[in-house]
């Protein structure tokens, strides 16, 4: 608990952090006193702090809306980082004491708590794992059985739709489940554990929030909720809040938070607008704790449904579309319904609001689409319907595709001949090398390249979702193949594309592009901080978005989609062409294709070696940032699709031997390939002598050589930039 008597440092340390905040509080500069101090509301953070630009060296966390319909944005400094981690692995290894456990796998929706949770399995040194939610269920509940963990943590609504899907959770052989996110009611919780066939006590609630952290946990022991430490809590009324809310029932109260281990928040009488039963202090081992009983709904602007969504942005998209609209909103068994009542309305405005409703919320929406939730429903009420008591008959109107989207073919067309590339055997290159190389031909994508899957993939997911759709421009960062995907696809789903490039993108990529009518915006000067263009680019991405009314980024960086393209499709055809792969050598950037690939060959049991080829001056994997010649190979940064730990050996190749690996790969097997696949030759040759006798090896050649006539195949260019032409050097560096 925190000591009030820290309450002077506290404030002087938030004025230091928050200069607005002394406009606040007054000219008062001694003697503060907590119940005059002014309530941390969401207004007053909207208006100062979600929407603020932060230290660029702070950690940020972004949930859902405000009413100005920007994400918010939450700051962590390495101290903030430190206390919530340290505090969450002491609670943790408490929770688990004496159980055995030693398997722990996270499987959750986004924010903090996911984003940590290996770490602090880590720091308890128990084996961990992680489900990325995404997923549908029933691969979650295949990498359950596939893992065995002792100890799972997640969150109520995926234990829901987790139960729901298997046919025995006591076969998981889980021991211990602690939750967080959506409230998990005691009869929830009872329920739950019969099924895992547990004791109530091994399931525990843990509460927080992104803003705070670690606030509470549930003990059996106390059939109550204990607070963190460092956490001081007040209970207040709606009164207090002022607005328009409803007087709370008899033994109820919002809890009001105050944080001594929180900087880079403004932690003094933060509102969480959670109600709470019974609040007040208990003795736990002779020291006296707050506690409360439980939490029973949730107050004000902000509706808790797995990451906090405006109610007053709901409002607002109904409201934009019907002037004379009744509202009711409503969460139940995990699913969102909007009921609206109106004189004006017809049918037709029924997909609409929805649609614009599941913008709100792009995370959830993910989970939907993986059946980890329900599907937001927006009701249409007759007449004579009362909405106060959430009854609405019959009369149920759920959304259907729009007439412009459902007669799209979206895999028709030019788009049929993406994927089920050839694989080929590499003899001529490798025929003294004592093993196999086979490469899978994804240059002969319609596109060019291997980025046709993740561009198309990506298209399909967000316009299955209603979020883009003919007459939407998309907007990417790409330095050439993937902007030259979505180029081709965009073209013949009816929308438009934006491509983000450097100074770096060839001229023959950049002629492909406007003959595929896409907008080319070029960024002439690096990030002046990092001096990578990535950063500046991903920059001008936002400024496009805020300018350009109907645009959408489909972020090849974080979406994934990205890996989950070659999940589903390029691994499964190189198993099936060449029954077993010892070794496969696969070039990196954005590392969705790396990570599809293992990820799958992991998944399927495959005692394949994966190897990551990567630029020497490339970031990815902790080298020393460097020049490099040709984009598309490395990366300035670490990518947030990059998964270290599923890599077997990283092999860095510098910009000659790329040069060398793709003159040779046209010498001796006649494939005109780009700038990756050179590098991935040369990878081969690296590691010739470890290669075991008899192995097979599969190689992702992943685009055309064309797009590089002008570099990696000019004479000219070539001389210019490494003082030779590479003729002799290909054959000695390759022996035949």
């Amino acid at each position: 608990m925190m000591l009030l008597d820290k309450l002077q440092d506290k404030v002087h340390e938030v004025i230091g952090c928050f200069p607005w905040y002394k406009g606040l509080i007054g000219d008062e500069t001694t003697d503060y006193k907590l119940q005059h101090l002014p309530l941390m509301t969401a207004e007053i953070l909207e208006t100062h702090y979600y929407t603020a630009s932060g230290d660029p060296s702070l950690a940020v966390y972004r949930t859902s809306g405000t009413s100005s319909g920007r994400r918010k944005a939450i700051f962590y400094s390495e101290e903030d980082e430190k206390h919530y981690i340290d505090i969450k692995t002491e609670l943790f290894g408490e929770l688990i004491a004496g159980s055995g456990c030693t398997r722990a796998m996270a499987d959750m929706g986004t924010g903090h708590a996911a984003e940590t949770a290996l770490t602090i399995f880590e720091r308890l040194g128990l084996e961990k794992s992680a489900i990325p939610f995404e997923l549908p269920v029933e691969q979650h509940i295949e990498r359950i059985r596939a893992f065995k963990p002792d100890l799972l943590y997640t969150m109520p609504s995926i234990l829901d739709h987790i139960v729901y899907a298997a046919d025995n959770p006591r076969a998981f052989g889980i021991r211990k489940i602690i939750l967080v996110g959506e409230i998990a009611t005691p009869e929830w919780q009872r329920n739950m554990a019969r099924l895992f066939g547990l004791d109530p006590s091994d399931i525990i609630d843990t509460y927080g929030s992104i803003e705070i952290g670690t606030i509470a946990y549930y003990s059996h022991d106390l059939g109550r909720y204990i607070f963190a430490d460092g956490i001081y809590a007040e209970g207040i009324g709606t009164q207090e809040l002022g607005g328009e809310l409803r007087p709370l029932g008899t033994d109820e109260r919002i809890l009001v938070l105050t944080s001594n281990v929180r900087t880079m928040l403004p932690a003094i009488r933060f509102v969480t607008y959670d109600v709470v039963r019974d609040f007040r202090p208990v003795t736990v081992g002779g020291v006296e704790k707050q506690s409360f009983g439980s939490i029973v709904k949730r107050v004000g602007r902000e509706l808790k449904h797995g990451e906090k969504i405006s109610l007053y942005d709901i409002e607002q998209v109904v409201y934009r579309h019907l002037e004379d609209a009744i509202i009711r909103v409503k969460v139940k068994n995990n699913a969102l319904t909007v009921s609206v009542k109106s004189k004006s309305a017809d049918n037709s405005i029924i997909p609409v609001i929805r649609d614009e409703i599941r913008e709100c919320i792009p995370e959830i929406g993910m989970m939907i689409r993986g059946h980890l939730l329900k599907e937001i429903e927006v009701i249409l009420a007759a007449g004579d319907e009362p909405l106060e008591s959430g009854q609405v008959k019959n009369k149920k109107l759920y959304y259907q595709q729009q007439k412009d989207r459902a007669g799209v073919n979206l895999s028709g067309g030019i788009l049929a001949a993406i994927g089920n590339t050839p694989v080929i055997r590499l003899g001529n290159l490798f025929r003294n090398s004592g093993f196999g190389v086979y490469a899978k031909m994804e240059l002969l994508n319609p596109g060019g390249s291997a980025k046709d899957r993740p561009a198309l993939r990506m298209i399909q997911e967000a316009w299955k979702a209603g979020e883009i759709g003919p007459g939407t421009s998309i907007i990417e960062s790409s330095s050439g193949n993937m902007a030259i995907s979505l180029a081709m696809i965009c073209k013949y789903l009816g929308m438009g594309f934006i491509s983000v490039v450097d100074p770096r993108t060839t001229e023959t990529n950049l002629q492909i592009l406007k003959a595929l009518d896409a907008k080319i915006d070029v960024v002439a000067d690096p990030d002046p901080d990092t001096g990578e263009f990535l950063p500046a680019r991903l920059k001008r991405v936002q400024q496009l978005l805020a300018e350009l009314p109907g645009s959408f980024w489909l972020n090849q960086y974080g979406n994934p989609n990205n890996y989950l393209s070659h999940y589903h499709t390029t691994m499964k055809e190189i198993v099936a062409a060449l029954d077993r792969v010892d070794y496969l050598f696969c070039s990196v950037s954005t590392c969705g294709t790396i990570r599809g690939l293992a990820e799958y060959a992991r998944d399927h049991g495959l005692k394949t070696k994966i190897v990551a080829v990567d630029a020497e001056g490339s970031a990815i994997f902790g080298g020393n940032k460097g020049q490099r010649r040709f984009p598309g190979l490395g990366a300035g940064i670490v990518p947030p699709l990059c998964r270290s730990d599923l890599i077997d050996r990283v092999v860095h190749v510098p910009d000659s031997e790329i040069v060398a690996g793709c003159r040779a790969l046209a010498q001796d097997e006649s494939i005109l390939a780009g700038a990756s696949s050179g590098g991935i030759i040369a990878a081969v040759k690296h590691m010739e002598q470890e290669v075991a006798p008899g192995s097979v090896c599969a190689v992702i050649v992943h685009d055309k050589g064309e797009r590089y006539l002008d570099t990696v195949y000019s004479d000219s260019w070539v001389q210019n930039q490494f003082g030779h032409s590479f003729a002799a050097e290909s054959g000695d560096l390759f022996d035949r």
